[in-house]
Parts: structure tokens; C-alpha cells; sequence
């Protein structure tokens, strides 16, 4: 672990626009040096609102408060179907490829079951239909049903994973707006959104 002085001293050496990159991105950063990044955001008279901005995103929430905030997700509206019923976190792979293309589609989200059981079921059978049609679909499709056979049969653990993921991308966030009635709904709402869709061409 570096000392904190020698970190205290690589900060004061970095110009004002990385000062800033570092603000708003301070996920991961130990508490004394929040507060070294804080002291430089003072000192050079950045944008005093960062400071604000890097105590939200850092104050991650644990123990009993963690558990209060699973529950409550856990408790929500789905956000497909708006029914109020248990959720869970869930993952779902798509695979679709042509002659040389394949493409990935991911998507994380935390709904309902029954939603869960209908894209899970639309989800493996466009991979099943057209996840072989190219040299790496042939060995990725298999995978990927494999994958999804694996996440059904331990979907707690994969709805833990996830859920944790979405407190730990939404720290802010949810600190900054856990005040406010349905401020949980709307960001499990953009959490919801479409993740990413990597292609690979050769």
C-alpha cells in the first residue's frame, strides 16, 4: 500500500484537468485520500461542487444499511411489468452471428421473475436459432446456453452478484436522492436500460 504522504505528494504534481478526471471517478479511492483529493480541489479552486459530488460516490453503504437497501430493492416495482413483487438480479447473453460477425448482446437488470422467465426464454432461443452461424458462434452459443443453464440453477448467488453491482455502480446516486419517494424505482429503471453489445468482426 503507498503511504498516504507519498500520495498526498503525486497529487500536488497533477495538473488541474487530471485533478478533475480523478473527482469524478473516485470509486475505489481509500478515505485519506478522498480527503487529499478534497484538500486539492480546495486548494486550486476547481469546481468547489466536486467535493459534494466525491462524498456521495464514496460513501458506500455497509453492514445493516447495506441490507436495509437490499431489502428495499428486493421490494420495489418491477420496472418491466410495474407489479410489485419480489425482484431478483439477473443476467442475460444473446448470441447472434452471421458468416463472420458475432455479437454479443448483455443485459443485467433486476426485475420480477416472470419477466425474468420470458426474456431468459426469448433470450436463449435467439442464440439458439442464430448464435451458430459463424466459426466462433459454433463455439460461443454452447457456452453461452451452458452459461444460462448455470444461472438458473444458481440464480441467488447471480441475484446477490447483481444486486450488489447496482448499489456499488449507483452509490451516488442512491445517496443523493434516497430522500425522495420513487428515486430507487427510476434508477433500477436506468440500471434496467441495455448494458452493451460487443461485436467481433475477423
Amino acid at each position: 500500500m503507498i503511504p498516504v504522504e507519498e500520495i498526498r505528494k503525486n497529487y500536488e504534481k497533477l495538473d488541474d484537468p487530471t485533478i478533475q478526471k480523478i473527482a469524478l471517478n473516485p470509486k475505489g479511492l481509500r478515505k485519506e485520500v478522498v480527503e487529499i483529493l478534497n484538500n486539492e480541489i480546495r486548494k486550486r479552486n476547481i469546481n468547489i461542487n466536486l467535493i459534494e459530488f466525491v462524498k456521495f460516490e464514496t460513501n458506500f453503504y455497509d453492514g445493516e444499511e447495506r441490507e436495509k437497501l437490499i431489502y428495499n430493492i428486493k421490494n420495489s416495482v418491477c420496472t418491466n411489468c410495474n407489479e410489485e413483487t419480489e425482484l431478483k438480479g439477473y443476467k442475460f447473453n444473446t448470441l447472434t452471428s452471421f458468416i463472420i460477425a458475432l455479437s454479443h448482446d448483455e443485459k443485467v437488470q433486476i426485475i420480477c421473475s416472470s419477466c425474468a422467465k420470458k426474456m431468459r426464454l426469448r433470450s436463449m432461443l435467439i442464440t439458439l436459432s442464430l448464435g451458430w452461424w459463424s466459426r466462433e458462434g459454433l463455439f460461443a452459443t454452447p457456452v453461452s446456453l451452458i452459461s444460462d443453464f448455470i444461472e438458473i440453477l444458481r440464480k441467488e448467488k447471480y441475484s446477490k452478484e447483481v444486486i450488489n453491482e447496482f448499489i456499488d455502480e449507483n452509490t451516488g446516486s442512491l445517496r443523493r436522492l434516497e430522500t425522495q419517494n420513487g428515486a430507487l424505482t427510476t434508477i433500477l429503471k436506468r440500471f434496467n436500460q441495455p448494458r452493451k453489445i460487443l461485436n467481433t468482426n475477423k
